[in-house]
């Protein structure tokens, strides 16, 4: 049985991982007005109504913006001989599932007193970036190299970005074809210190701020912490790389 719908998201934010974890969640649906006579029927319109929020739930996280899911219920054969449910049924996510295949545990807590395991099986189509063309390796990513194409992020497993701000002024680690989708694990962070490169260090105690210059002891991108050598006191330090030529002094010299 397929259920569609569209839902926009309200907040934009970038994601991480896909993989599912609810340990502990547990989701309680009270009884629809007109309530289902048979136990099928109410696993089924719970465990769709789980996932509906579920799916919602994430968009809303992540950003999403308009999308559209599919779900197909996948309920054991067992369950068209039991007893309706007299109470409202409690649903809990199995833990450690992947978007294209949630699991519930779906539980009778009246007299009938019978569980279930139930799978849904997804189709969750986003707007996602795909690369325009085909991108070698080295390769800095311009706004014309991306571009936003609906598909199905399910099996992705978390690997796509919502936006191509997220990835402009990367470089490609590996080789990218042509409307291939566009993931974490094959962008990098430009080079913006080189080894014996001038630098300007920064450095931020109580409140004060000062800056001199110094010589990079290795190479780094935007986050790593490199070896620096102030050329006024000869020190060496760890800082920060924060942007093209500079970086921050992570421990005060003499602290």
């Amino acid at each position: 049985m397929i259920l569609k719908s569209i839902t926009p998201s309200v907040t934009p934010m970038r994601k991480n991982l896909f993989r599912l974890a609810f340990v502990g969640l547990s989701l309680v649906c009270a009884p629809v007005k007109s309530a289902p006579s048979d136990a099928q029927s109410q696993v089924e319109n719970i465990v769709r109504k789980s996932a509906q929020s579920e799916i919602k739930q994430l968009a809303q996280t992540q950003g999403w913006g308009k999308y559209d899911v599919q779900l197909e219920t996948v309920i054991p054969q067992e369950a068209s001989a039991l007893a309706a449910c007299q109470k409202p049924l409690v649903v809990s996510p199995v833990s450690k599932r992947l978007l294209y295949r949630l699991r519930y545990e779906v539980k009778c807590p009246a007299a009938q007193d019978w569980t279930l395991t139930v799978a849904v099986k997804t189709a969750v189509n986003v707007p996602v970036l795909v690369a325009a063309q085909t991108l070698e390796r080295g390769q800095v990513i311009a706004a014309a190299d991306v571009v936003m194409r609906v598909q199905d992020i399910a099996p992705l497993n978390g690997q796509f970005f919502n936006t191509p701000e997220e990835v402009l002024g990367q470089t490609v680690k590996r080789r990218i074809s042509a409307s291939q989708v566009v993931n974490v694990a094959q962008l990098e962070q430009p080079v913006m210190v080189e080894r014996g490169q001038s630098v300007l260090m920064v450095a931020r105690h109580q409140g004060i701020e000062a800056s001199t210059t110094g010589e990079a002891m290795k190479q780094g991108r935007k986050g790593d912490v490199i070896r620096v050598r102030n050329i006024s006191s000869q020190r060496t330090v760890d800082a920060i790389v924060v942007s093209p030529g500079v970086v921050q002094i992570l421990t005060v010299p003499g602290k």
